[in-house]
C-alpha cells in the first residue's frame, strides 16, 4: 500500500507542520511520496532529509536564528527575510543535505502555480541545487509581496493559489492513501484574494486572465477542498492533521509566539500518534 503526504503552505505558521513533522521523525515514520507547495516545500524537503529541527529552525526571522527574541516585519524586510530561507539557508548554520535528498528514493514534488494558464504545474529534481532552490521559490512567490518566478521560459507563482494542498496530487500519483497536514484550524477564514482586486487588477487581469480569474474563486477553492477532505477522511482514504486553535501569524516576529506554535504542532502530533499508525498499519 503506498501511502503519501501532502503538505499545506502558511508561511511562518508552517512552525506548527515543523513540531508535527519532528514528531514522526522521532517515530521513524516513512512516506514513499510527499508533496507540498509554498512553504511546505521546504516542510517536504527536510522531511525527506530526516533532518530533525532543521525547518522549525530556517522558517524563523533570521534575527531570531542569530538568538534575539524579536524580529521587526518591516525593517527586516519580507522579500529579503524569504531570499534567506529560499537560498541562503541552504547552505548556512544547518546547510541542506542536497545528496542525501537526491539519492533518498521519495518521489518529491512541488507544487506551483503557471500564470499562463492558471493551473497548478508540479516539478520534481534531483540533479541541480540552484533548480532545485529556484523551484521552492517559485511556489512561495505569493502575488502582490513577491516578484514573479520563471522556470523554463513560464512564469509561476505560489503554489497555495491553485492547490493549496496538494493530496489530490499525491491521488493521481497512485497514493492509496494520502497523510494531509494543514496549518488551518476548524473553520479558520482563509485569505479571500477579492479584496485586493484594486492591487491585482492592473498587476494581472490583462496579461494573466486565467491566473487571475484563480486568484478570485481561491477562497471557494478552499471550501471545496476541506468539504472533499472531510468525506474522505471519513472513507478511510485519508487522513488530516490540523491545528486546533489558532497558531502564529503568517509572517509571525515574535519567539515565543512561534515556539508555542512549533510546541503546539509536536505535543498534537504525539498524541495522535495512534491514528497515524493505525492509518498507515505501521
Amino acid at each position: 500500500m503506498k501511502i503519501g503526504l501532502a503538505l499545506e503552505g502558511g508561511s511562518r505558521q508552517t512552525i506548527f507542520s515543523a513540531g508535527v513533522l519532528d514528531a514522526w521523525l522521532d517515530e521513524g515514520v516513512y512516506f514513499p511520496y510527499i508533496s507540498g507547495v509554498s512553504a511546505g516545500c521546504h516542510a517536504a524537503m527536510n522531511f525527506v532529509t530526516r533532518q530533525r529541527g532543521r525547518f522549525r529552525y530556517i522558517i524563523q526571522p533570521t534575527k531570531i536564528q542569530q538568538g534575539r527574541d524579536k524580529a521587526h516585519r518591516i525593517f527586516d524586510g519580507i522579500q529579503k527575510e524569504c531570499y534567506a530561507l529560499h537560498y541562503n539557508a541552504a547552505y548556512g548554520d544547518m546547510p541542506f543535505d542536497f545528496h542525501l535528498f537526491f539519492g533518498s528514493g521519495v518521489e518529491c514534488e512541488f507544487g506551483l502555480t503557471c500564470l499562463e494558464t492558471g493551473r497548478s504545474e508540479f516539478f520534481q529534481e534531483y540533479m541541480s541545487e540552484k533548480r532545485l532552490l529556484d523551484i521552492v521559490n517559485a511556489s512561495s512567490a505569493l502575488p502582490m509581496l513577491f516578484p514573479i518566478a520563471q522556470i523554463d521560459g513560464k512564469h509561476y507563482a505560489d503554489g497555495c493559489v491553485t492547490s493549496p494542498i496538494p493530496y489530490q496530487r499525491a491521488f493521481e500519483k497512485g497514493c492509496d492513501k494520502v497523510v494531509v497536514v494543514s496549518t488551518h484550524y476548524p473553520g479558520e477564514i482563509v485569505t479571500d484574494f477579492r479584496k485586493y482586486r484594486v492591487i491585482l487588477n492592473p498587476m494581472f487581469k490583462r496579461k494573466y486572465p486565467d491566473f487571475f480569474r484563480a486568484l478570485m474563486l481561491r477562497y471557494k477553492r478552499y471550501e471545496k477542498m476541506f468539504a472533499e477532505m472531510e468525506k474522505l477522511e471519513k472513507s478511510g482514504k485519508l487522513l488530516i492533521f490540523r491545528p486546533e486553535k489558532e497558531v502564529c501569524d503568517l509572517f509571525a516576529t515574535d519567539r515565543n509566539e512561534l515556539d508555542e506554535s512549533y510546541n503546539m504542532g509536536l505535543e498534537y502530533a504525539k498524541r495522535r500518534m495512534g491514528d497515524l499508525k493505525a492509518f498507515m498499519e505501521i
